[in-house]
């Protein structure tokens, strides 16, 4: 039996009807010559000789008998791929049509009675395009993670076979005794685990010395950061159930040339692009520009990466909106240097997995306090992603655009994903929260190509 972690059941935890915590994207396709549609079917046979790579996604996920411990994976009892990957009805669809599908897709709430991932094929876009969309449940998959998968639904070689399905069977499901005992069994394993950790850090001082001092940082920027809350802001207005994504693509040799003359991180140029837009962002909703505080995710997976599950850490870093488009480069620098340098990433990695020793109540508010607005106002990540063509049943993806889940009380996030010489920049957002943010795609482009001339000169 095997338990979600703590940090994944938080994103259970944390959804509501208004704040739907999936990740996903918007892929667009361009099919082969001859080709009109995009064939589901055929898009259904590859998922299909594919699923055993990640059991995960044949899984749902089970609370315990009487709440002993924490909630479980277990193989769903009935589990038809047709539910899992839909096709839209109809004739061709354009781009403000496909617009409207990824709205009310990505509106709508993962069932939790069955594997918790769907896809969406557009067969037809007109001019032999295509589009296929797919979200996540974050308790499955961090960003990273995401991407990985989706390494698994498209091919690198464009002539590459569907392969054949490998037979599979649900487990049985335990009784209810067998889950109690499994239950009480588990939770005594994870204390003995605790305590010989500790035992083994009591046994190596020098060790445990770093991992309690890089704690203790962590422990002691995290207070800071809850005693300092966020700058109020009008990204933190109440929000409903309806998304909205639009996207922005960007140069990324440009992105890289900004990045190697000013001696910065990739991340740094995304993040000062994303303040420059949302200095432009303010005004068009009747407020002043004003610096905000941004969460910003850090992988933190190992050499061999598992692609299920979240490996990720949180930063917290305040986005200089208000200075100049190099000024806010170089602050973002130095800032995000500091964090990584203070051990930031690593102490909250700790810190994260200690929350798993908590009761689950404890958890529950541990979490709402992670993505409480008074800790940051807008969510920014960046995802790196291939650099080499991918393709879905011949057709050749020409874009990817990620999908950053928004928590109650958060309007907007803005995702980043390189692919293929391009830096794909969404926005994902409550359009009733923020109904001036569809200039967004070219506030983004306008604050990247500022940057790019203050930089240069």
């Amino acid at each position: 039996m095997e338990r979600l972690s703590a940090l994944d059941a938080s994103f259970l935890r944390v959804e509501t009807p208004t704040a739907h915590m999936h990740v996903g994207w918007l892929a667009t396709l361009e099919l082969p010559p001859g080709a009109e549609r995009l064939d589901a079917a055929e898009v259904r046979d590859r998922i299909a000789a594919r699923l055993h790579h990640v059991p995960r996604f044949r899984q749902v996920v089970r609370d315990p008998p009487g709440g002993l411990a924490p909630p479980y994976w277990d193989d769903a009892s009935a589990f038809d791929l047709e539910e899992h990957v839909r096709e839209l009805d109809g004739p061709p669809a354009s781009g403000p049509d496909l617009l409207a599908h990824a709205e009310a897709f990505f509106s709508t709430q993962l069932p939790r009675d069955r594997p918790l991932w769907e896809l969406l094929i557009v067969p037809c876009l007109g001019s032999r395009r295509a589009a296929v969309l797919g979200k996540v449940h974050h308790a499955m998959v961090d960003g990273v993670a995401a991407v990985q998968l989706g390494l698994l639904l498209f091919d690198g070689d464009q002539a590459a076979e569907a392969g054949l399905p490998v037979p599979w069977a649900p487990r049985p499901q335990p009784g209810l005794l067998r889950g109690v005992l499994d239950s009480a069994r588990d939770t005594a394993l994870e204390q003995f685990r605790g305590a010989r950790r500790a035992a083994e850090l009591g046994l190596a001082p020098g060790r445990g010395v770093r991992m309690a001092d890089t704690m203790r940082r962590a422990a002691f920027g995290l207070v800071d950061d809850v005693r300092h809350p966020a700058p109020a802001s009008y990204l933190n207005a109440p929000i409903g159930p309806r998304r909205r994504l639009i996207g922005a693509t960007l140069s990324l040799p440009r992105a890289l040339a900004i990045k190697e003359r000013t001696h910065t991180k990739l991340n740094d140029v995304v993040l000062a692009t994303v303040a420059g837009a949302l200095a432009r962002l303010a005004p068009a909703h009747g407020r002043p520009a004003a610096d905000l505080r941004a969460m910003v995710p850090a992988n933190v997976r190992t050499a061999t990466p598992d692609a299920q599950g979240n490996a990720i850490s949180f930063l917290f870093v305040d986005l200089p909106v208000r200075a100049p488009p190099s000024e806010r480069l170089r602050v973002l620098s130095e800032r995000m240097s500091a964090l990584k340098d203070d051990g930031r990433i690593a102490g909250s990695d700790q810190m994260l997995k200690a929350l798993g020793f908590l009761p689950g109540p404890l958890q529950g508010q541990a979490a709402r306090l992670a993505t409480s607005p008074r800790l940051y106002n807008i969510t920014v990540s960046n995802v790196p992603g291939p650099r080499v063509p991918l393709y879905l049943a011949g057709g050749r993806v020409r874009s990817i655009l990620p999908v950053i889940p928004i928590p109650d009380r958060h309007a907007l996030a803005i995702g980043a994903l390189t692919y293929e010489g391009r830096l794909h920049l969404s926005a994902y957002l409550d359009p009733e929260a923020l109904p001036q943010a569809d200039g967004l795609p070219v506030m983004l482009a306008d604050a990247f190509h500022e940057l790019d001339v203050a930089t240069a000169a």
